[in-house]
């Protein structure tokens, strides 16, 4: 009797000996198969989600929102917690003794987000007034024609190259109106497209979450929170590189006395209205920020000897602002001040009150918003020592020293008062599902 496993063994043997042929034939035919398909496989592009964020603000052509150019974090230098300029995509900088040249050292190994290497002549950086020298693949140099401290804080943006190319992972495209306004900003990831689209006002961006054309709206106002909490999920946050003022127009009359100012000041029984503290135009995360200034807690004693005769005065705002600008209104209304509130959809020519948020630039110097000579200093004041801090802070290249000049203008700015520094406003991201606001904050 024939053993059934050694049966099996030469069934087996049988079969390979006469299919050897069509047995190694289909085996080629299959790894070949396998590898080609593992190919093409890998050139066909992964799918990507696809993310719509609403962002409040107007933006013009060469402009970009602060948040999307620290999400890129594609700039010679970068921002720190206390917005001090560190190395970035340069890996160190030289100041001539003059403070009038530049150079930056590139970091090797940099790569377009095509993963083409990066020479610095590729590089296109177009600045007003500033020659712009290529050393050698990878040394940049800037020449400015007077000194200027600020200046490593305006290199915190994207390079990018003559082809619009941008150096890192990532690739950002720009969709603008006729008039150069940015309606658009698609940031692409190796897996994720972002697509920011903007909103000239917070009203719009709610409206477009509600009708489902974004999954996420950020930096909205707190007083939106309550409309909109049952279409989505909130996360909250306070916003220190802002600040809500009230200006005063100090070519009117009535408010060129600093006594005025100073009594309108004292007036105001709650001058944070529920929100965070604010005390100067300077943020409290900077290293410039001096949290040692006058303050004005309500005293109305104090209010009747500083304004001698009676004030009738108009308080001016957008409408996002109205219902604060009317809480003020009651608090100043009394027999030394007669308040009145109107609304605006900008900045007024003529106003005697403005109640505005005012966004803090990531250097303390506030030359163009303060100065006396600027057709930007909305309150029109005229304050030889605050011209002067301004003017000196701008051209001092020593830290240590600039931080004494703003300690200095901050004192000052609390005293003489072109503006009543209020409070930091509230604000909530809007999105879909908690899961949005990860993929956001991890910048991921």
């Amino acid at each position: 009797m024939i053993n059934p496993f050694r049966e099996r063994i030469w069934f087996i043997r049988g079969f390979i000996k006469k299919y050897s042929i069509q047995i190694i034939l289909s085996l080629v035919v299959t790894v070949t198969i396998a590898l080609l398909g593992t190919f093409f496989l890998s050139k066909i592009p992964e799918k990507r989600s696809i993310y719509r964020i609403g962002i409040v603000g107007q933006f013009g052509s060469g402009q970009l929102p602060p948040y999307i150019i620290n999400f890129l974090k594609a700039g010679l230098v970068t921002l720190d917690s206390k917005h001090e300029p560190q190395p970035g995509l340069a890996e160190k900088w030289d100041i001539s003794d003059d403070g009038k040249t530049y150079t930056f050292y590139l970091r090797s190994g940099l790569k377009w987000n095509d993963s083409k290497a990066v020479n610095a002549t590729d590089i296109k950086i177009s600045i007003p007034n500033i020659v712009v020298e290529t050393v050698d693949p990878n040394i940049i140099r800037f020449k400015i024609p007077t000194k200027f401290s600020p200046f490593l804080s305006l290199l915190n943006i994207p390079l990018l190259s003559s082809s619009g190319k941008i150096i890192g992972d990532y690739d950002i495209r720009l969709k603008q109106k006729s008039s150069g306004v940015i309606s658009q900003i698609t940031v692409n990831t190796s897996n994720k497209v972002l697509n920011f689209n903007v909103f000239q006002t917070p009203k719009q961006a709610i409206t477009a979450f509600k009708l489902g054309q974004v999954d996420m709206a950020l930096a909205l106002p707190s007083e939106y929170e309550s409309d909109v909490v049952k279409y989505g999920k909130i996360q909250k946050q306070i916003d220190l590189n802002r600040v809500v003022t009230l200006i005063f127009n100090q070519q009117d009359p009535n408010l060129k006395d600093k006594n005025v100012r100073q009594g309108i000041a004292y007036s105001l029984k709650d001058k944070t209205l529920g929100q965070t503290e604010a005390l100067t135009t300077i943020s409290p995360v900077s290293w410039g920020f001096n949290p040692l200034v006058k303050t004005y807690p309500y005293n109305l004693p104090r209010t009747k000897e500083l304004i001698k005769t009676a004030v009738i005065l108009e308080l001016a705002t957008t409408p996002e602002l109205l219902s604060v600008a009317e809480n003020i209104r009651t608090q100043l209304n009394s027999d030394k001040i007669s308040i009145s509130t109107k609304v605006v959809s900008s900045t007024p020519e003529q106003f005697q009150l403005f109640l505005t948020p005012y966004n803090i630039p990531s250097d303390p110097d506030q030359y163009r918003d303060w100065h006396s000579t600027q057709a930007t200093n909305i309150g029109r004041g005229s304050d030889e020592k605050i011209d002067k801090l301004l003017e000196d802070g701008r051209i001092i290249l020593d830290q240590k020293e600039r931080k004494r000049i703003y300690f200095d203008f901050q004192k000052t700015f609390s005293e003489e008062l072109p503006a009543l520094v209020l409070y930091h406003p509230s604000t909530f991201d809007l999105a879909r599902r908690e899961s949005l606001f990860q993929i956001i904050n991890s910048g991921n």
